[in-house]
């Protein structure tokens, strides 16, 4: 049987989980580009400085730098942007399977053990679904060898000449088990 294939709805499922990653991505973005600059900054004014001091004014080096780091963060802001975006498709692969892990493992809990659970191609926690794909068809055949024992002692009991109600009490007990 051939398994649809599972597209993406909605890209948002855990929201406060993804909004946590992609805030993470821009916090370690801001942090490299804050050292970056500074570095860079410190580099040119110290080494530069001196030297251009003598063929421009203090004023106008001043000038200069400051409009070099208004760039620098303006260009930070516009790529702002794409990080979330990147985040956002970075976070679904995590918050996917994780919606749909919550989803499968409530479905087991209902005793709904009929079910495969399957992750996108590039999703992760691919082996946690494996792993819970075969617990499930293990408590399935479980329960498929249960029911069958259930049967096998009604005929039984049936053979026997048992009567009905002291059966359908046993069987109830049973399949409460």
């Amino acid at each position: 049987m051939a398994t649809a294939k599972r597209r993406r709805k909605r890209y948002f499922v855990l929201v406060r989980f993804q909004l946590k990653y992609i805030a993470y991505i821009l916090l370690f973005l801001y942090i490299g580009a804050a050292v970056a600059g500074y570095t860079v900054y410190w580099t040119t004014w110290v080494t530069l400085g001196e030297k251009l001091a003598n063929v421009y004014p203090r004023g106008r080096l001043i000038y200069i730098f400051k409009t070099a780091n208004i760039t620098l963060l303006l260009r930070i802001l516009l790529i702002t942007p794409v990080f979330i975006v990147i985040g956002t498709f970075l976070s679904h692969r995590i918050a996917g399977p994780i919606y749909r892990l919550n989803e499968y493992i409530e479905s087991l809990k209902n005793g709904d053990y009929g079910q495969r659970l399957t992750l996108r191609k590039k999703d992760e926690l691919k082996g946690l679904a494996v792993k819970l794909s075969e617990l499930s068809a293990k408590l399935r055949n479980e329960k498929e060898n249960r029911t069958k024992k259930i049967d096998d002692l009604v005929v039984s009991l049936q053979d026997n000449k048992v009567d009905n109600s002291v059966i359908e009490q046993v069987k109830t007990s049973l399949s409460d088990i």
